[in-house]
């Protein structure tokens, strides 16, 4: 990874678009500078007010440096979600970026797999276009856990994916569907657990709920999971 020195950066927002009830989807354009260099999995810290900031994962692949993307849950209704309920398409936006260490490890040749709960999947989304529209040749699974239906978006972005590139894997679990639901269900930890077959031989990066987070660390490392394989961001 390189390290580039984070710094304000000033964007303006050129779309806002709905994707649920609860999460919105901002795209901007850096205005200062004109460009940014960040890694798949980093985040900037957009500045609230003078005493407030909120950390959000860029979702996009870093392929533009002059634009990027986040996805915000405003269900908690904290000042984060507040402040972007008030912005609209034109208005600018200050954060500093880039931030963090959540990045891929692109060096170790081993399955990487990835699981996420909520909004959790917003770093793993700029990873996965990253590493695979380079080249990417390890395999990589993304298991994503979301409550209900109404949560779901990207679903048919990651399919689409999966069947595009070969060596990726999309899992989705949902933990309270409705009767009529087709798809898998139950909590994401459980899927992880028993559809993997050679755990230890895998590079585990884990994103969202920190009891998920906590939970799936505990069951890698009582199957002889090494620790520096188990990469992890807490959400929530």
């Amino acid at each position: 990874m390189t390290v580039v020195k984070p710094q304000i950066v000033q964007a303006k927002i050129v779309k806002k678009e709905q994707l649920t009830k609860t999460v919105i989807l901002f795209s901007f354009t850096l205005e200062s500078p004109q460009s940014i260099q960040f890694t798949a999995g980093q985040y900037g810290a957009f500045i609230i007010d003078e005493k407030t900031r909120r950390q959000y994962s860029f979702c996009s692949a870093p392929k533009d440096p002059k634009t990027f993307e986040v996805v915000i849950d405003t269900a908690p209704m904290g000042p984060g979600s507040k402040f972007f309920l008030s912005k609209n398409v034109g208005d600018t936006m200050s954060c500093m970026a880039p931030l963090g260490i959540f990045v891929l490890d692109k060096t170790k040749l081993r399955k990487k797999i990835m699981v996420a709960t909520g909004t959790g999947v917003a770093p793993f989304r700029s990873m996965i276009l990253d590493y695979l529209e380079n080249g990417g040749s390890d395999d990589v699974t993304l298991y994503w856990g979301m409550r209900h239906e109404d949560d779901l978006y990207w679903v048919g972005d990651f399919q689409e994916l999966s069947i595009k590139y070969p060596n990726f894997r999309f899992v989705l679990t949902l933990s309270q569907p409705q009767d009529s639901w087709q798809g898998k269900r139950g909590r994401v930890t459980e899927h992880l657990i028993q559809e993997e077959l050679h755990l230890e031989g895998s590079d585990y990066y884990l994103c969202g709920n920190r009891m998920m987070i906590k939970d799936i660390e505990t069951q890698l490392v009582s199957k002889n999971v090494p620790l520096p394989q188990i990469h992890k961001e807490m959400y929530f």
